[in-house]
């Protein structure tokens, strides 16, 4: 797993660049408020537990780790484009970091490292609030109140962001 090892000054290159670089792009402010919005909504609807699942439920939860993946994808796009201040152009982030002395790979973790911070916050959250609806109504909970948002709520953007 050479691969995916972290080289520290690459790390700290890529933070200083997106700290000095894409502060001020006008979508980051944006991007971040429905980010959020989204992450908020989709958790609320995800705090179900699975002892509650009938027909209706297995829609709302469904929809909240649909609404979940959205609001992390939206979160990451910061750190994928940008859009340029005179022209209201997209481009690649990747196309401004080629100049750098940072590989592909390091960029990527970075990204990762990013998103991380979030979906694991949100899913420790997730994850309590289930266990304590679920022990509080019914006495007891399920493997599948655990093992369903950590899958869904931090493995699949995990993954989702390695395809970027």
């Amino acid at each position: 797993m050479k691969a995916f090892k972290q080289d520290q000054k690459q790390q700290e290159r890529i933070a200083a660049f997106y700290k000095e670089e894409t502060t001020y792009f006008p979508n980051h402010v944006m991007l971040n408020f429905v980010a959020v919005f989204l992450i908020v909504v989709s958790s609320l609807l995800n705090i179900i537990p699975c002892l509650e699942y009938e027909d209706g439920f297995i829609k709302v939860a469904f929809f909240g780790f649909v609404l979940f993946t959205q609001g992390i994808f939206i979160y990451a796009s910061k750190y994928a484009t940008f859009t340029e201040p005179l022209t209201k152009k997209m481009r690649q982030i990747s196309e401004l970091t080629r100049y750098l002395p940072v590989n592909r790979m390091q960029l990527t973790i970075f990204r990762i490292k990013k998103i991380l911070k979030p979906c694991l916050i949100a899913t420790a959250l997730v994850v309590t609030v289930r266990l304590l609806i679920s022990f509080g109504v019914h006495g007891s909970a399920t493997v599948w109140d655990v093992l369903m948002p950590f899958g869904l709520m931090v493995a699949w953007p995990v993954l989702i962001e390695l395809t970027r």
